[in-house]
Parts: structure tokens; C-alpha cells; sequence
């Protein structure tokens, strides 16, 4: 295994400690020694050259940048001698780029606390000898014990008869997963339980462990379509206020007031408040579960009003699962599935591991059988001490030569139809015992989100899926979604995305490998992370750890929160703005008063920002 724990490290931001403390100090002793406005004059002047920079940098390559914005208010501050204002100016920005370093130190954080759950060893198994090699070592295939308390160093199948696993720290789920002979196993998390046999299915950069820890560093290293607009808004802004600045001396002759529109209209207060905003949403939905890859999904998220929704390990597990059982006279319910446990333990088949879920869960420990055949096609026959047991479809009757009615075969065709799943016929000694039915089922959760989508205003809900007519109307019956397509190839699903993204914008939900060219597609695409697949993951804009679909309207509800504030933030900065402008025009503020005003509503939009900070429920 050839694994990586390097990342990107966010610079030392020594400089901008510096910077700030040496303004604020000089600021808060100039209020009460003007005599020290020299020492103020200077540490502003240092202060203000990486704004500066920045300027001449946006300058060279012919773009207007909030940087643009600021750098002017700075030079028009020391130019009529406001240099409170440059100093107060240059700490705002200072304190930007402070919260632009913690927010990457954080991700680098996580990211390093994630990655030491990572095993550094790993016990291999060989024959009858265990050997304890670096993880490393680990190749795909290798069997490896997992002592009790121990993580696991890499993704794997159960291949002990079963374990109690930890998963809190990829999936947020806090109660131990109970696993059997068969289920996967993700990196990362911890066996609780007795000592334990995987088998290695992913290494290195594959494992859920990399990939989770990818999907924090580019989450953090985005740059939001929001925090664009800031850019956008001085691009036109600027020469708005330019043109104004200009009409004021045509009238006046007044210089400064000139400046004092410039003092005015400084757009620090938003070079902080929409980054804390975006940055705030992205640690709501990263308490939830939630990786989002950029701030700008947000922006997307909250005004598009159709959501399409795979169906097979999105809206279901994916996976068999146990549906119905119906048991003739004169068979025990605890002889009949401890048979069918016995019959279908080492079995590798889905629908046998689902039949084998299920008896475990009824009844405990289930014993060896003594012989086993498996009947390719049709299936499985047992043997426990004096009793015999076959499983399998109505073929099957037909290979061990046995006689069942019409009536029967019939009823078995109808349940199968009536729950949308796959009937097993259990033989027992020779006789028919009863039925299983095995079906893919609907999440306990997926009916409730979509109501709270249709509440959110989602009111384009779409199921798409390769599965037949019949499963499709079953689970979309289930759930209400009446607009549903059946039988379609990848092909099919990228191309219906596409024309839904011309006609305003659509979500993709998937998980799968097929999902992939339609997730790609999609205006924003959100994997289900716990279940999906490497490509789907890597494609998607989103993804949901917990696969829990109640985390659908939770992020849409948070991101059009998270837009209401940032559009309250300009709300607030254009009236207090035109305001400011207002007086300034009518010659009621000069330079000075110009930049105490500004000063004091510098504090509005960050305190409207702030409120993202608050705890939501989880």
C-alpha cells in the first residue's frame, strides 16, 4: 500500500499578526496621545503595502478587484491626512486575510486528525501464522486480523462470521455497526468488538480514509461564486463611484469631498462578511456530514427547483434486503431460519448474503452445515445433522426432482410481483416449507425527504433508474414522486440531465459508477458517500456521508440561508452606503466624519454574517 499523509500547508501568517497588532495598538494609543499620529501614519503605511500589492498585481492583469476598491479608499485616506481611517482600513483587511489562513488551518487540522486514525501497522494473516507489517506493505487481497480497539488500516470485506464496528469518525453516525460475514469495511473506523478477519479491497489512495481526506482539502481550497461577486461588484462599483467623485468636484471644487466619497463607499466590511458567510454555511454543513467542494454549490443549491434522484442506493440500500416471508403449516419459525442460515453462510451470492442477514438477526449464532451443494442457477442445498435444505427459485424443484402444485408456483409468482422482489422457495426434507421474498428496499428516511423538499419549494422531483417498469412504480408509489423513467442506460441519464440544466438548472442524486456522466453533468451533483463509488464521489459536487437523504433539504435549506445573508450583507452595504454618499454630496461630511461613518458601519454586514455561527440542529 502506498499512501500519502502530506497536504497542503497554509503559510504562516506571522506577517499579518504583526500587521494587525501593530495597528490596533497604535490606533487604540492615538485615541488617547494624538501626539503619536507619526507612529499611527507609519504602521498604517506597512500595513497597507500587501493591499497594495495586491492592487498593482489585479492591475497588471488588467482587472478590477475588491483589492481595487480598497487600495484607492487606502491611498485617498493618507492623501487628505484621515490616517485613523487607513489604519482602521488596513486592520479590516488585515483580518480578512487572518480568517482566510485559520479557515485553511482548520481544514489542514481535520484533515491531519483524519489521517491518524490511519494504522501505521498491520497484522497479516497467512496460513496459520500471523505477521505484524507496516500498512504500508498492504496489498490488495491480503487477509488482516483486526484486534479488538484497533483501527482499520485499509477498506476490506468481513470475512469473520461477524463484528460490532465504529464508524463515528467517517459517517458521524455514533451507534457501532453491527457487520457480518460479508459486509464492507471502511479505513478508519474501529472494531469494538472480538478480533476480527478482512479481506483488503482498497489501498492506499483508494480507501474511504484518502478520499474523505481529498474531498476536505478541495472543499477548503475553493474559492465561492459569492466571494466572486465581491470581485464583480467593484468591477462595476469603481467607476460608479469615480463618475460620482467627479460630479462632486465639477460642482464643488471641493477636494475634500472627493475624498470623502472615497472614504465613504470602502468595501473592507465586505471583503470580510461575505468570506466569514460562505465560510460559516461550509462548517454548518461539514457538522451535519456534509463535504461541499466550493461555496459557489451554495450559491447554485438555493435557486434551482428540480432535484433528479437515482434510485438504486440513493433513494434505496441498493443492496437485497429481507422483505416478506410466508411459512406453511407445520414448519417452526426458528427451525425455518435457522436452516435457511445454515444453508446460506458462506454463501457469496447477494440475495444468499441477504437471506443470511436476516437469519442471523432472528435467530444468534448459526451453526455449519455438514454438506453443501450449490444448484448454478437456481440454488443452494444443506445438510445440518438430519435435516436437509434447499433454497432457490421454482427451478430448482425441478433439479432435486421434486413435485410441486400449480397453486403454489402461482402464489410464488404473485408475492414476488406484490413486493417488488425476488422470491426464494425454502425446501425442507424434502418438502415445501415456504417462501422468502428479497427485494431492494426504499430508505426509512426517503419518504420524509421529499416531503420537506416539496416544502422547501422543490417542485420538480424526478426518479431516474436502469430497474424495470414494476420496481420503479413500487418505490416511487412509496415515496410520491409521479415524474419516474425506467430502464435507463447511463447514456440516458447524462442526456436528460443535460436538457434539464438548459431549462434552469437541475440536482443530481446518485451513487453508482453508471451515475457518474450524469453527476458530471448536473448544475450541482451530490454524491451519497458512504455507499457510493470512488468515481461517483470524485465527480460529484456534494457528498453526504451519512447517506442519510434527510441531509437533502437540510443543505438546501442551509444554502438559501446562507444567500439570504449574503444578500442582506450588500442590502445593508448599499443603503448605508447611499446614505453616507447622500451627505457627503450635500456637504455634510467631510474627509474626517466620511471615515468615522465608515468605521462604524463597517461592523453591520459582519454582524449579520456572524449569524450563520449559530448552532443549528444536527
Amino acid at each position: 500500500m502506498r499512501s500519502s499523509h502530506t497536504w497542503s500547508i497554509a503559510r504562516s501568517p506571522r506577517k499579518e499578526y504583526f500587521i494587525s497588532t501593530l495597528v490596533a495598538i497604535t490606533l487604540l494609543i492615538a485615541f488617547w496621545e494624538p501626539r503619536i499620529q507619526l507612529v499611527l501614519y507609519i504602521s498604517a503605511a506597512i500595513g497597507s503595502i500587501p493591499v497594495l500589492v495586491r492592487f498593482w498585481q489585479s492591475l497588471k492583469k488588467r482587472k478590477i478587484t475588491i483589492d481595487t476598491f480598497n487600495a484607492f479608499a487606502v491611498v485617498v485616506s493618507f492623501a487628505t491626512g484621515e490616517i485613523t481611517s487607513a489604519a482602521f482600513i488596513v486592520l479590516m483587511l488585515t483580518f480578512a486575510e487572518l480568517l482566510d489562513w485559520q479557515t485553511k488551518t482548520r481544514s489542514n487540522s481535520a484533515v491531519a486528525k483524519l489521517l491518524q486514525l490511519q494504522p501505521q501497522k498491520a497484522m497479516r494473516k497467512q496460513g496459520g501464522t500471523v505477521e505484524e507489517i507496516s500498512a504500508q506493505e498492504i496489498m490488495v487481497g491480503d487477509e488482516l486480523l483486526i484486534q479488538t480497539g484497533s483501527h482499520i488500516p485499509v477498506d476490506g470485506v468481513l470475512l469473520s462470521e461477524e463484528a460490532t464496528i465504529n464508524e463515528s469518525s467517517l459517517t458521524g453516525e455514533s451507534r457501532p455497526v453491527a457487520k457480518v460475514a460479508g459486509d464492507r469495511m471502511l479505513s478508519g473506523s474501529v472494531n469494538e468488538a472480538s478480533a476480527c478477519i478482512i479481506r483488503a479491497t482498497a489501498i492506499g489512495k483508494d480507501t474511504t480514509m484518502q478520499q474523505l481526506a481529498r474531498l476536505m482539502r478541495s472543499a477548503a481550497q475553493q474559492k465561492s461564486r459569492s466571494e466572486k461577486v465581491a470581485d464583480t461588484f467593484a468591477k462595476f462599483f469603481l467607476p460608479v463611484v469615480i463618475v460620482l467623485a467627479g460630479i462632486i468636484f465639477i460642482i464643488s471644487h471641493d477636494w475634500a469631498r472627493v475624498a470623502a466619497v472615497f472614504l465613504v463607499a470602502c468595501a473592507d466590511d465586505m471583503a470580510v462578511a461575505i468570506p466569514l458567510a460562505i465560510r460559516a454555511a461550509l462548517g454548518q454543513a461539514a457538522q451535519k456530514g456534509i463535504v461541499v467542494k466550493g461555496g459557489e454549490f451554495l450559491t447554485t443549491l438555493a435557486r434551482i427547483k428540480t432535484i433528479v434522484l437515482d434510485k438504486t442506493g440513493t433513494l434505496t440500500f441498493g443492496t437485497f434486503s429481507f422483505a416478506a416471508v410466508e411459512i406453511e403449516e407445520g414448519y417452526q419459525d426458528k427451525d425455518f431460519w435457522r436452516l435457511i442460515g445454515v444453508a446460506e453462510k458462506y454463501s457469496e451470492h447477494p440475495i444468499g448474503r441477504a437471506l443470511y442477514h436476516e437469519a442471523i438477526r432472528r435467530m444468534g449464532d448459526i451453526a455449519d452445515p455438514d454438506e453443501s451443494r450449490v444448484y448454478k442457477g437456481s440454488g443452494i442445498w444443506a445438510k445440518v445433522g438430519a435435516d436437509e435444505v434447499a433454497l432457490g427459485d421454482t427451478s430448482l424443484f425441478a433439479d432435486m426432482q421434486l413435485r410441486i402444485e400449480a397453486h403454489v408456483e402461482e402464489h410464488l409468482k404473485k408475492l414476488a410481483y406484490d413486493n417488488s422482489g425476488t422470491t426464494v422457495a425454502v425446501i425442507i426434507n424434502k418438502r415445501y416449507a415456504g417462501s422468502v421474498v428479497v427485494a431492494d428496499v426504499v430508505r426509512p428516511e426517503a419518504a420524509e425527504s421529499m416531503k420537506a423538499l416539496r416544502e422547501l419549494g422543490i417542485t420538480d422531483i424526478r426518479m431516474f433508474t436502469g430497474d424495470s417498469e414494476q420496481v420503479a412504480v413500487r418505490v416511487s408509489k412509496a415515496l410520491g414522486i409521479t415524474n419516474i423513467r425506467f430502464g435507463m442506460l447511463p447514456q440516458d441519464k447524462e442526456r436528460e440531465i443535460a436538457l434539464l440544466s438548459k431549462q434552469g438548472g437541475v440536482i443530481m442524486v446518485g451513487d453508482g459508477v453508471n451515475d457518474a456522466p450524469a453527476l458530471a453533468r448536473a448544475d450541482v451533483s451530490i454524491a451519497m458517500g458512504k455507499t457510493g463509488t470512488a468515481v461517483a464521489v470524485e465527480a460529484a459536487d456534494v457528498v453526504v456521508l451519512h447517506d442519510n437523504l434527510n441531509r437533502l433539504p437540510e443543505l438546501i435549506a442551509l444554502s438559501r440561508r446562507s444567500q439570504s445573508i449574503i444578500f442582506l450583507d450588500g442590502v445593508i452595504w448599499a443603503i448605508s452606503n447611499s446614505l453616507g454618499l447622500g451627505l457627503v454630496f450635500f456637504g455634510v461630511f467631510g474627509p474626517a466624519f466620511a471615515a468615522f461613518y465608515n468605521f462604524a458601519t463597517d461592523f453591520l454586514p459582519l454582524l449579520n454574517s456572524s449569524r450563520l455561527f449559530r448552532r443549528s440542529n444536527p
